[in-house]
């Protein structure tokens, strides 16, 4: 019950991050643009901490890692149609 709360956790707060940060981005960005490059700063981030994570690392990689790997495929999504949109 536990992993699967955290996982739920994980999930909706990689969606929070990249959505945010990509709507964020996209005011000087194009949307497709724009969620690459949030998908790439919010895992250099993510990856600078789990480097410092120590021997928690491999569970911290998995926390963010695969959530975020999991809602890239929508954020493209989103921001292609976005795209389309605007044309």
């Amino acid at each position: 019950m536990t992993e699967g709360a955290m996982g739920l956790f994980a999930l909706a707060y990689s969606g929070l991050v990249l959505f945010v940060l990509a709507g964020s981005l996209r005011k000087v960005l194009p949307p497709v643009r724009a969620a690459l490059a949030a998908f790439a700063l919010s895992a250099a981030v993510h990856g600078a901490t789990t480097l410092m994570a120590g021997e928690h690392a491999l569970p911290a990689l998995a926390f963010w890692g695969v959530p975020h790997l999991l809602i890239l495929p929508l954020l493209l999504v989103s921001a292609r149609r976005q795209s389309d949109g605007a044309r």
